[in-house]
């Protein structure tokens, strides 16, 4: 029995390494186009979100109700901003922010739809689980825009 000339193998054989090459070629071509686009838009927006800031002022406690001004002082529009507030058992309670006509309401359910353009400042009055509360916590789209607080900077006035 004849097996096939060492040429023919040696061909066979280059042809199938250039083969499996420029599929590997291929596939890495579009996992690299696919990988550089999600990083570029993740940089895009983190850079855009630098320029975002939230401040939280005139924070008053008074019969479960706490009450403060928040302010965009960045140079971007912020939205979805909520506040998440951590109680000295370690439990939390977040409030999505809603803006409805001129005032800011706030509700567990999700989700809020308050928005803030540059320099703008609203007024919020919700209910919260009690007064052992540790931490303030306004978050908004852009993650590391945020504002907090700690309970011994919250006036109370009752």
């Amino acid at each position: 029995m004849k097996g096939i000339s060492p040429i023919v193998a040696t061909v066979l054989l280059i042809a199938f390494t250039v083969a499996v090459g420029g599929l590997l070629s291929i596939w890495i071509t579009g996992f690299t186009q696919t990988q550089t686009q999600a990083v570029g838009s993740q940089a895009a927006t983190s850079i855009a979100c630098s320029n975002g800031a939230l401040q939280m002022s005139s924070v008053d406690y008074c019969n479960s109700f706490l009450s403060a001004q928040v302010s965009n002082s960045g140079s971007i529009p912020l939205g979805n901003i909520s506040l998440t507030i951590t109680y000295t058992n370690a439990s939390a309670q977040k409030i999505y922010l809603q803006l409805l006509g001129s005032s800011v309401n706030g509700t567990s359910q999700c989700c809020g739809n308050f928005s803030m353009y540059p320099n703008e400042l609203y007024a919020f009055n919700v209910s919260i689980g009690g007064s052992n509360y540790d931490t303030l916590r306004l978050v908004s789209n852009c993650s590391g825009v945020i504002a907090t607080m700690d309970s011994s900077s919250v006036i109370q006035t009752c």
